[in-house]
């Protein structure tokens, strides 16, 4: 069942700029959330991961949320901290 908001996002990813920025911005969220999936999977709190890596639960939640605004140090020891690896590749444009 399509909900209004499915068919707002769908009516303003038409736009191609609107198209580039929602994708550019999940990119950047998807870090976040996959980085957030793999602590819950492992049955870390926020303030077990934390702790683990130096920073407070806050600072934490906001690297989930915001993970664009995390600085590479910060993601790579939150990957490191539930078991995961931080790659970063660039890639050739098509």
């Amino acid at each position: 069942m399509k909900t209004n908001w499915d068919s707002f996002l769908e009516e303003q990813l038409k736009d191609p700029i609107v198209r580039q920025a929602f994708e550019e911005e999940t990119k950047a969220l998807r870090v976040g959330i996959e980085l957030s999936n793999q602590r819950k999977r492992i049955g870390l709190t926020q303030a077990q991961v934390a702790e683990r890596i130096g920073t407070s639960a806050p600072q934490l939640s906001r690297t989930e949320r915001r993970p664009e605004n995390a600085n590479m140090r910060t993601l790579m020891r939150y990957a490191d901290a539930v078991g995961m690896e931080l790659d970063i590749r660039l890639v050739a444009k098509e």
